[in-house]
């Protein structure tokens, strides 16, 4: 079925019109660089896939994200990390990881992760989710310096850090999920051990 050297896969989407258009968060190699890490989509159930965003070999993919009602609107969490043996808090933050978008079912991204725009600087392990009941709010899970949740209302342009609680966000190796209400977009449930 292909994507044999990922290694690790974060995150798998699959499209809610058509099970064949699936798309794949590879983290890679834990323990060193490889090519196989970004985001894979197929067309075709899985028989092939095709790397839609990529950054570099330290660089994978840990989480996506469908905008709801619009499955061309996709997010992505890029994270630059290596996991050295015999440690047991390794470094979770690299300069590659950071939050992308796509509006066009994968074929450009732009990166929303810009400090200038209220986002962390530096980020680590970032875990996503968009609001059901509103399509413009997206949260993200920020394993930083300045880490913590941080929601967007208009679809990822600026952030606003709504808590720095690190029983929330803590050891990004372990940890990031995040999910939303289905009924109320101020509702969110993050999963940790606090």
């Amino acid at each position: 079925m292909g994507l044999t050297h990922t290694q690790a896969i974060g995150s798998v989407l699959v499209d809610p019109h058509d099970p064949n258009i699936v798309y794949v968060a590879a983290l890679g190699h834990p323990y060193g660089p490889n090519a196989q890490r970004g985001v894979f989509k197929t067309t075709d159930g899985g028989r092939t896939w095709r790397k839609v965003l990529y950054k570099n070999v330290n660089t994978g993919a840990i989480d996506l994200a469908f905008q709801p009602g619009n499955a061309s609107v996709i997010y992505a969490a890029l994270w630059q990390t290596r996991r050295p043996p015999w440690n047991v808090y390794p470094p979770s933050n690299g300069p590659g990881s950071g939050l992308y978008k796509s509006t066009d079912a994968g074929r450009t991204w732009a990166e929303i992760s810009q400090p200038a725009h209220g986002f962390a600087a530096q980020p680590g392990r970032i875990g996503i989710a968009v609001a059901p009941s509103d399509p413009q709010r997206v949260y993200a899970m920020v394993d930083a310096k300045a880490g913590g949740l941080y929601r967007s209302d208009d679809g990822g342009k600026h952030w606003t850090h709504v808590s720095s609680d690190v029983r929330i966000w803590q050891r990004g190796w372990y940890f990031g999920g995040i999910t939303v209400s289905p009924r109320n977009p101020d509702v969110v449930y993050a999963a940790n051990t606090a």
